[in-house]
């Protein structure tokens, strides 16, 4: 009966495995190049940090302007804060647990006014306040180039003036008992709305709505004018219908019965020149 019998495994192995992966890593980005910052404090002015770096690369990039990305983790945080109230503000170091990070993308100039290209080249840029990222505060920042990653992450320094952050007792207490803050409300009486506040003389009328009572002065007008059931002009022109049957037949009046006779007596008189001359003759 054989037994499984687990190895524990042994510090010194688990560091010397760490150390190789960092050895390795550490060849693979010096493999492209390296990075220095030359300024790795930095004085806010107008909102923003002006930085300058070099960069060595292993040999000169295909491009003049070749595009680089550089990557920002926020390791801490200058705080201004105010620790009770009418105090001055003091700094705190607030490290971050979980640090942020921010890219920016930049194309580096690695040629000369004369359009030849170096491998190695100065490169300064600005870092705004404005973006929401950026603050007085430490910074690990590392560089990415075309072949991957370029030298070791630097640390840089940003030093400003954050915005002011009140971390002193709240103060729940409020003023004295007994005294409330709150618009200050007058008693105001008129007399004619809310009565003249005595219980006893409420049933009467106030002096001041005696007062203003208004009596009418001379006759209203009527509602209805009186010229409104008069007949127009047009209305006094239309006669009414002759009496008999009450109807008169579509078309046809006094002048046009008339006019259809006279139309009927020359008819009939045509007819009969036509018949007389149709008519043989003995």
């Amino acid at each position: 009966m054989t037994t499984a019998v687990r190895l524990a495994p042994r510090p010194y192995l688990v560091g010397a495995l760490a150390l190789a992966a960092t050895l390795f890593w550490g060849a693979l980005a010096l493999a492209s190049g390296t990075f220095s910052v030359k300024t790795p404090e930095v004085t806010e002015r107008g909102g923003e940090w002006h930085v300058k770096i070099r960069i060595d690369l292993v040999r000169a990039p295909p491009m003049m302007h070749t595009p680089m990305r550089l990557t920002f983790s926020k390791e801490a945080v200058d705080e201004r804060a105010i620790m009770s109230k009418g105090a001055e503000p003091v700094h705190h170091r607030m490290v971050m647990d979980t640090p942020a990070k921010q890219i920016v993308s930049m194309d580096v100039d690695f040629a000369d006014p004369a359009g030849k290209v170096f491998k190695s080249t100065y490169f300064e840029f600005d870092l705004r306040r404005d973006s929401g990222y950026f603050e007085a505060g430490e910074y690990l920042m590392a560089l990415n180039g075309p072949d991957g990653d370029v030298g070791t992450a630097q640390k840089i320094t940003l030093k400003g003036d954050n915005p002011t952050v009140y971390r002193g007792a709240m103060d729940f207490a409020g003023t004295k008992p007994g005294k409330k803050k709150g618009p200050k409300i007058e008693s105001v009486e008129s007399g004619i709305d809310g009565g003249s506040g005595d219980k006893a003389s409420d049933d009467s009328p106030s002096a001041a709505a005696v007062a203003t009572d208004v009596a009418a002065v001379g006759n209203a007008p009527d509602m209805i004018p009186h010229g409104a059931f008069q007949k127009r002009e047009e209305e006094e022109t239309v006669q009414d219908h002759p009496k008999g049957c009450g109807c008169i037949a579509a078309g046809l009046d006094r002048g046009s019965a008339g006019a259809a006779g006279a139309a009927l007596f020359g008819l009939g008189l045509v007819l009969a020149r036509r018949r007389s001359k149709s008519s043989p003759r003995r």
